[in-house]
């Protein structure tokens, strides 16, 4: 069960996300906040306080709360990971799918997704697209114990949507490493790119809020298309 102000966080970040506060914009102040989320101010506290190290606004001490200006709304966020789809929603997005299958898990699988040797899992390969540029190239391995039904309608959509949507599954944490990589001749043909040429390489591994590990996946991104950012909060 979620606590009172992750919920009002959760709330506060979708109205940003939607620009009910727009960029800049000056948020209501703590006893308006107080009134219609019916808390204490000790939980509007903690929600901006979350707000702030997740780099969606900033305190600005004796003039308010203030949605932090995005100067990186084409650059994909360390501090919040929504998926592509979500991350892009003024965009058109096309899906690929290259390779769906169910398999078991090897010895290598098995210890990334922390799971039994011979786990059911899906392997999905996908070419994501976006605004008729090739983006990125998601090779994907789902734990069936915690994602136990994928086909091809839902692949070619949001599959983090379907998670948190249809099986009501809340994701927590994802641990990412980011690196550069020539690109091999498999991935360098899928994004209209050289053999040799860079990329930037996303190992990732998604956990729910229970610490369960559902998704372990690479993703090989095109150099020419994909920013990543980090907003640092130093006060924190």
């Amino acid at each position: 069960m979620s606590h009172k102000y992750t919920v009002i966080a959760r709330d506060i970040e979708s109205k940003i996300l939607n620009n009910t506060y727009a960029s800049g914009s000056k948020l209501p102040t703590e006893e308006s906040l107080m009134k219609e989320f019916e808390v204490s101010r000790n939980t509007i506290r903690k929600a901006v306080d979350l707000l702030a190290r997740k780099g969606f606004i900033m305190p600005v001490q004796g003039s308010g709360l203030f949605v932090r200006n995005n100067t990186t709304s084409d650059a994909v966020s360390l501090e919040n990971f929504h998926g592509l789809t979500a991350d892009n929603q003024h965009k058109h997005i096309e899906t690929i799918i290259l390779e769906f299958s169910e398999i078991q898990a090897d010895q290598d699988i098995a210890s990334k997704l922390n799971c039994e040797l011979g786990q059911a899992l899906y392997y999905v390969n996908r070419l994501r697209i976006v605004d008729g540029e090739k983006w990125v190239v998601e090779y994907s391995y789902f734990n069936k114990k915690h994602v136990p039904y994928l086909n091809k309608e839902i692949l070619s959509e949001s599959i983090y949507d379907y998670i948190q949507k249809a099986l009501k599954q809340q994701v927590g944490y994802v641990d990412r490493i980011i690196e550069a990589a020539p690109l091999d001749e498999k991935n360098a043909k899928l994004l209209g790119l050289k053999v040799g040429d860079p990329c930037l390489v996303s190992t990732n591994k998604s956990m729910f809020k229970s610490g369960e590990i559902f998704d372990y996946s690479i993703d090989v991104h095109h150099y020419k298309h994909t920013k990543f950012s980090h907003l640092a909060n130093l006060m924190y």
